[in-house]
């Protein structure tokens, strides 16, 4: 049965997206009602407006997957995720619909293939011992957050692109800006204009002195007519940057919790650390931790999940919902229910990364780096335990990406 915007519940009655992990660990209670009623639900998002949500696996998939929805933040009716967000990301191409984010898209796609991040392991194996190493010098009790899971990923990304990884205070602090919903407009906008200064200066410096990275190959192969525009350089940088280090930072610290508290797990990973493929799937499927992501606008009548959507209603995905859906996971026989993790489990149709041609450009980076990174804490520090009780533990309650502030461990 389809419904239409003339049955919706009172205006009252639409709950606040996104709402609060209750417990740190499950998803908001909320979205399993609304994931177990079916269909799409009503919510009401920061600037008091109503859009659609989506929780049920194949609904979100079905959403990120339809042409008839638009990516593109610049659109009057798009749900945006806060009032800064048009002057920021509108034009970069991950905001554009196909076909022009599909050939912008395809300028970057080899730099982050399977082939040239796989052939970094080695690269990143050593980065993750020498972290490792420092911790074990400086001995415990430390922070996992600042000196592992926040440094290994951000001196991937500087390799791969050519920033000073001595530069990481302005940078991590442009990004924590981008992902905390507590800020004001005007100090979100503060900080964007600190970042595409900081940006700027780097590509220029790109220009004058070109180098074996992948800014200096931007600047050279995909700059000017029929590539990116040379004002949305800086932008585009700031993007990669940001996405490159700080969802991977915030897995690596969720998921080493995760082992922590599940040793059997743990043990299971270090016994065979042939796991670790699936153990990165399933913490990408068991955290979700972009919290207010993806969003789209129709931009034509569509029927999901059997609801009738208007043009120009918003439509957002809630991605932990998605991915703790029973129907997709756990549901054969023997299966581990879709609430619990199961390092072994076979994950790889999750919906962490999204779906459909906006997926996770920086997906396959991700993958590796969490697949070195566990295995080897662990093998290297097998006693590795936390430093203060588990109901100490510092989530973030009001961020983009959902993650730790800090991670005190021993060993």
């Amino acid at each position: 049965m389809t419904t239409t915007a003339a049955e919706l519940p009172a205006a009252d009655e639409a709950p606040f997206f996104p709402a609060p992990r209750s417990c740190p660990f499950s998803e908001p209670p909320q979205y399993t009602e609304f994931r177990e009623a079916g269909g799409l639900h009503q919510v009401t998002i920061w600037n008091g407006t109503r859009h659609w949500l989506a929780t049920r696996h194949a609904d979100i998939r079905a959403v990120l997957s339809s042409p008839s929805f638009s990516a593109d933040v610049r659109n009057p009716d798009f749900p945006l995720v806060h009032s800064n967000q048009p002057e920021h990301e509108g034009g970069l191409f991950l905001r554009l619909d196909d076909p022009e984010h599909a050939r912008l898209r395809q300028m970057l796609t080899k730099e982050f293939s399977v082939k040239r991040t796989q052939a970094m392991r080695d690269q990143l194996l050593q980065m993750t011992d020498e972290l490792i190493d420092a911790m074990l010098a400086k001995g415990g009790p430390v922070d996992l957050i600042q000196d592992f899971a926040l440094p290994m990923p951000s001196l991937a990304i500087c390799t791969i692109l050519g920033v000073p990884y001595e530069d990481h205070d302005v940078f991590q602090r442009h990004a924590n800006a981008g992902t905390d919903l507590d800020i004001s407009h005007e100090e979100r906008a503060r900080t964007q204009s600190e970042a595409f200064e900081y940006y700027t200066a780097l590509v220029e410096r790109k220009r004058r002195e070109p180098a074996d990275d992948m800014i200096s190959r931007l600047l050279s192969d995909h700059e000017g007519p029929g590539g990116f525009a040379p004002e949305m350089i800086p932008a585009l940088v700031g993007l990669l940057v940001g996405a490159g280090h700080e969802t991977t930072a915030n897995m690596l610290g969720l998921g080493t919790v995760a082992l922590l508290l599940n040793p059997d797990q743990r043990d299971r990973l270090r016994e065979h650390p042939e796991l670790a493929p699936s153990t990165a799937e399933e913490m990408l499927r068991y955290w979700s931790i972009v919290s207010t992501d993806p969003r789209r606008v129709a931009t034509e009548d569509v029927e999901i999940g059997g609801q009738l959507v208007r043009k120009g209603e918003g439509v957002i995905v809630s991605l932990i919902a998605g991915n703790r859906d029973g129907r997709a996971f756990g549901a054969g026989e023997g299966e581990c229910p879709a609430d619990q993790l199961d390092i072994g489990r076979s994950a790889r149709h999750h919906v962490a990364f999204g779906f459909g041609s906006h997926q996770c450009l920086g997906q396959n980076l991700a993958r590796i780096e969490m697949q070195v990174a566990w295995p080897r804490l662990f093998e290297r520090i097998p006693d590795l335990r936390l430093a203060v009780p588990e109901d100490e533990l510092p989530f973030k309650k009001n961020s983009i990406v959902y993650g730790l502030t800090s991670l005190p461990v021993e060993w």
